[in-house]
């Protein structure tokens, strides 16, 4: 009675006996199965009844996993997309700087294209800009002094003749355009070979002068550069004829150029380091060369 279970809480069949017994129940059900295939009915009504039970008490879990890997995913995938924008505007600025790269040297090409073989000095410039005055057309160069430039230097672009210095200071100069009122260019005509004078009106179009009513000039005539007055390198494009009309009694022809340059778009222009005046040394006078009057007696 002192260590027994008191009678009221005592029952038939042990625990450990209980145990035994299911456990042996359990072996003989494995092996009639295993043998008989005699359990496949009971397993499947049993697991037809459980599964929605099963079901439900993984639910929770489920539906706290699926929760956690959507914000996770979420999370993943905004860094993503912030890391692929960033690399976006990345190589969207490499191939802004790749194609104005590409622009800068496709123009300092055409540049080495058109200056003459004989110029051998040269200073390539940026334009910077046009000249505020509305009487002129001009433009502005980050070249000056420091770089040799000087006033009446021939200024040449990536397709023909833009101008001619004007007027320079230590880091800046300014080129008149041939199409500037005040500009005079001897030029030849590509085709035929005859010589004129191509003047600037101080708009987009160009005038030739002093055209004989007889002379060969058709539209799409190419201008060239004649090289007689030394200063701006030879056959080097200036203009293309657009119209030639002759009105009767008046001594030339009626003949309008367009420049082949524009300038909107104009990135670099190259400034010829010749002598701007090549005819310097015919008005020195040499000493000893003077003559006295001698008076007569």
């Amino acid at each position: 009675m002192e260590y027994g279970a008191p009678p009221l809480f005592r029952q038939g069949v042990s625990a450990k006996a209980k145990f035994i017994f299911f456990l042996m129940l359990s072996v003989a059900a494995i092996l009639v199965d295993g043998r008989l295939k005699a359990l496949d009915g009971v397993r499947s009504t049993i697991v037809s009844f459980t599964s929605p039970v099963v079901e439900v008490i993984h639910l929770p879990g489920r539906l706290i996993s699926e929760a956690e890997g959507y914000f996770i995913s979420k999370r993943r995938l905004n860094e993503e997309v912030t890391r692929l924008s960033e690399e976006n505007q990345l190589l969207q600025l490499k191939a802004a700087r790749y194609e104005e790269v590409q622009l800068e040297n496709e123009s300092l090409r055409k540049l080495l294209s058109t200056v003459g073989q004989d110029s051998e000095r040269i200073s390539t410039a940026e334009v910077i800009g046009r000249v505020a005055d509305p009487f002129s057309r001009r433009i502005q160069l980050n070249v000056g002094d420091r770089e040799g430039v000087r006033i009446g230097m021939p200024v040449i672009g990536p397709f023909g003749v833009l101008g001619q210095v004007s007027r320079t200071v230590s880091r800046l100069s300014e080129v008149t355009l041939i199409t500037d009122h005040t500009m005079r260019l001897s030029v030849i005509n590509r085709r035929t070979g005859a010589l004129f004078v191509l003047a600037g009106t101080g708009e987009s179009a160009l005038s030739v002068l002093f055209a004989l009513p007889g002379a060969d000039l058709r539209e799409g005539d190419e201008l060239v550069t004649s090289g007689l007055d030394r200063v701006f390198p030879k056959h080097v494009l200036c203009a293309t004829v657009t119209s030639a009309t002759y009105q009767p009694g008046e001594p030339y022809l009626r003949v309008e150029a367009r420049a082949v340059e524009e300038i909107d778009d104009m990135l670099f222009a190259t400034v010829v380091l010749t002598d701007p005046d090549p005819a310097a040394e015919l008005k020195e006078t040499p000493e000893g060369t003077r003559f006295e009057r001698r008076s007569r007696r």
